[in-house]
């Protein structure tokens, strides 16, 4: 492995000059010496005067030297801004900073992407085509085209050459990762080269124009029946792998306040449904707009909500959507036991935690809070205090949850724009209680049951052999079992519910397996009462004692 990294350090020679000699050049110099790039500097450079720098904090320097460095590091950093588990909040602050703005590149290049997509002249495939873009970022820039057909469309062209860029500039970051994860001062704490894997990952998404097409008719079928949002159709006849063609929309920009209200449009209306169309994406169908700046949100006649570029996009499946909607709601209404165990299954506090320290921090946001009336709450300070928490107690959060949490800061400042009033808690209450209503509905229980039936089955066919072997290794006294004084109590506490509720459990399994071959064959008891309709009787008061346990073990942390 060593001597690959060596061998590509060699291959990347070149960036890897370019790369020190600029963080050298912003005053970063402490990050060379963790970076171990401090080698890749001319002797001169090495004794830089820092009378020549202007004075800027290392927040600052890093956000210039970032910008320098181009469009895989200007990606990194708007990433790294979203990850305030990871980086103090003077880091975030300027992170945020980051544009996703590059000069165009020329026509010329444009053209000729056209006509090696397309196998002819772009002149033969569209009636008039802008040499001018609309706008222009890392991967890849916009033009406004009209087909032979007459209907107008954005035609999105890839940048020439950046997936080169993006893939050496991608090694390099996991060299530098590994390097981290082994020597550096976070090695225990963090795994750098799963950022950078999460990152690679996103890039590859955002560089993809078939599946950016792919998510955006997703979201149009989500919205199909939604009079209030609207979402571009895309032209697959004149999409490709480098070539995304979309239909245009000429809507007003959401933060245009002054035309907004030029044209007689509600801007309260617009903010509500704003925030009720994202909170859907996220709640209902767990398929979310995960960059939704003001460049990529507009707003037709009639208020209706425009979402375009579907580059990054966030996924949550029924499980982590569900625990992502408790732990929203559970900010939402100041509830510090259902924050912590939303936080908790969603696997994010990690062991060593102090869960009564983080229990006592939470609980002393709930208090500030608690005297505000529900149209004071800020989601975007509630998010931020948790991530500063997720700071200080080391968290790990998933990549999902961190970009939803950016993404639901920048919608609501788009939406405390357009309405500075604006009450997200009354938005999000009905989502919160058609939530409630879904778990709670047959055909919920009836799917829980379908899809864990095996998963039962599996777990009365292995027990007997499991607590064999258990007990077993307790009869050697090969059993170990570490757990730190400090939560001794609670673990001990968290042990007994769960055995209560295993218990529960696998009588329930027994009783589901059982019943049907009970109804199968007929078997009666006091008369004409069947062992089957026993079976379900008990079966319901174990679901009750279950619910039962479940709702008790909510009280606390």
């Amino acid at each position: 492995m060593e001597l690959f990294n060596v061998r590509r350090r060699k291959k990347h020679l070149k960036r890897y000059r370019e790369i020190a000699q600029t963080f050298s050049r912003h005053g970063l110099g402490h990050l060379l010496q963790i970076l171990d790039l401090t080698k890749y500097l001319p002797a001169r450079q090495k004794k830089e005067e820092e009378s020549k720098r202007p004075r800027m904090s290392t927040a600052e320097r890093l956000l210039l030297a970032l910008e320098e460095l181009g469009p895989t590091f200007i990606k990194l950093g708007q990433l790294l801004s979203t990850r305030a588990d990871l980086l103090p909040p003077a880091y975030i602050q300027q992170l945020q900073k980051l544009q996703d703005q590059l000069p165009s590149f020329p026509f010329d290049q444009v053209a000729d992407c056209l006509e090696r997509e397309f196998g002819r002249p772009y002149d033969n495939v569209f009636a008039q085509f802008n040499p001018v873009p609309i706008a222009a970022a890392s991967i890849g820039q916009v033009h406004k085209a009209t087909l032979k057909t007459g209907q107008e469309v954005a035609v999105k062209i890839k940048r020439p050459g950046i997936e080169k860029i993006l893939a050496t500039d991608i090694e390099i970051l996991y060299d530098l990762a590994s390097l981290i994860d082994k020597y550096g001062l976070w090695k225990d704490m963090y795994n750098f080269r799963e950022i950078v894997r999460e990152f690679e990952h996103m890039l590859s998404e955002e560089t993809n124009f078939i599946l950016e097409g792919q998510h955006a008719q997703n979201f149009r079928a989500n919205f199909r029946d939604d009079p209030t949002v609207y979402i571009p159709d895309i032209y697959w006849p004149y999409t490709t792998p480098q070539i995304l063609t979309m239909e245009f929309v000429n809507g007003i920009k959401l933060t245009n306040l002054e035309e907004i209200t030029g044209q007689g449009l509600n801007r309260q209306l617009i903010a509500h449904r704003l925030i009720n169309a994202y909170f859907r994406q996220i709640f209902i169908y767990g398929f979310f707009h995960a960059d939704p700046h003001p460049g990529n949100l507009s707003v037709l006649p009639g208020e209706r909500i425009v979402f375009m570029d579907f580059g990054i996009v966030g996924k949550l499946d029924d499980e982590t959507r569900l625990k992502i909607s408790d732990f929203v709601l559970g900010l939402v209404q100041r509830d510090t036991a259902a924050i912590i165990r939303a936080a908790d299954e969603l696997g994010v506090i990690p062991v060593y935690v102090n869960r009564h320290l983080l229990y006592h921090d939470i609980d002393k946001l709930r208090e500030k809070y608690y005297t505000r009336s529900l149209s004071e709450i800020n989601l975007t300070d509630s998010i931020n205090e948790f991530m500063h928490l997720a700071l200080k107690y080391r968290m790990h959060l998933p990549s999902q949850l961190t970009l939803l949490g950016k993404a639901l800061v920048t919608v609501e400042g788009v939406g405390r724009q357009l309405d500075p009033n604006l009450q997200i808690a009354e938005i999000a209450r009905p989502l919160g209680a058609r939530l409630f209503r879904e778990r709670l509905s047959l055909d919920n229980w009836k799917k829980i049951i379908k899809n864990n039936f095996l998963a039962y089955h599996r777990l009365l066919t292995n027990l007997p052999q499991d607590l064999t072997q258990i007990i077993n290794i307790a009869k050697r006294g090969e059993l170990e079992v570490k757990i730190q004084r400090q939560e001794q109590d609670y673990v001990l506490r968290k042990i007994s519910s769960l055995i209560n509720r295993l218990i529960l459990s696998i009588l329930l399994a027994a009783l589901i397996i059982a019943t049907p071959l009970l109804f199968k064959y007929k078997v009666n008891i006091y008369g004409s009462f069947s062992l089957a309709r026993t079976g379900l009787v008990f079966g319901g008061i174990l679901i009750l004692l279950l619910l039962f346990s479940l709702l008790r073990n909510r009280r606390g942390p």
